[in-house]
């Protein structure tokens, strides 16, 4: 048989290393903007309902949630995220950093399902009630997303360090850059994620109905 000519050879020169790292840096960003329009969307809801105020159902009777709750949801999300983004750059740190911020945000995600409970107004009482909860509840299921994605950076770390070392994969990086790399931007995530929650806190429960 005769060898394959040189010119029908396929010849795969590898990544460059640094590739892959700046691929997962900038894909945390483009999250950060897709979340952005999403939640857009309750903020033009909010200021288009209360101007409106139509048949002046912006609130349909007593509406107003627990100033103690939404503080307290607002605080373990906020610190969660300071907690996880001051550690990212700390190998030594990390790892329990991120465990704790989602302790902290499955406790927070727990007390906003808690507090339907204890509200004395449903979804269908004015516009602003629409809101409450159409955005509350998709903030605490994209915060169970963003969870995920901290856990499992969490469990590689802890699998590199109960291994002694990271694994041999064919991407050039090596696991350990890729690593480092998702761990920056899930914590970049999780900043800017809180960011839209203080936002949501600030026209919620400060401003209000």
């Amino acid at each position: 048989m005769e060898a394959a000519s040189p010119h029908t050879e396929q010849h795969f020169q590898p990544e460059p290393r640094e590739w892959q790292p700046r691929a997962i840096w900038a894909g945390g960003r483009l999250l950060c903007g897709s979340i952005s329009f999403f939640f857009a969307s309750f903020v033009f809801a909010f200021f288009y309902l209360k101007a409106l105020d139509v048949n002046h159902t912006w609130t349909i009777g007593p509406v107003r949630p627990s100033q103690g709750l939404g503080v307290t949801i607002m605080a373990l999300f906020l610190a969660g995220a300071v907690i996880y983004r001051l550690a990212a750059n700390r190998p030594n740190d990390v790892l329990y950093a991120g465990s704790l911020a989602i302790m902290m945000s499955l406790l927070a995600v727990g007390l906003q399902f808690f507090e339907y409970t204890t509200l004395d107004f449903g979804a269908a009482s004015g516009g602003y009630a629409a809101v409450f909860f159409g955005w509350t509840a998709t903030y605490a299921v994209v915060a169970l997303m963003g969870m995920y994605w901290i856990e499992t950076q969490m469990a590689s770390l802890w699998r590199i360090r109960r291994n002694g070392g990271p694994r041999e994969i064919e991407i050039p990086a090596g696991e350990e850059a890729l690593v480092r790399a998702s761990v920056e931007s899930s914590s970049f995530y999780w900043s800017y994620f809180v960011a839209i929650g203080v936002i949501a806190y600030i026209l919620l429960y400060l401003i209000g109905p």
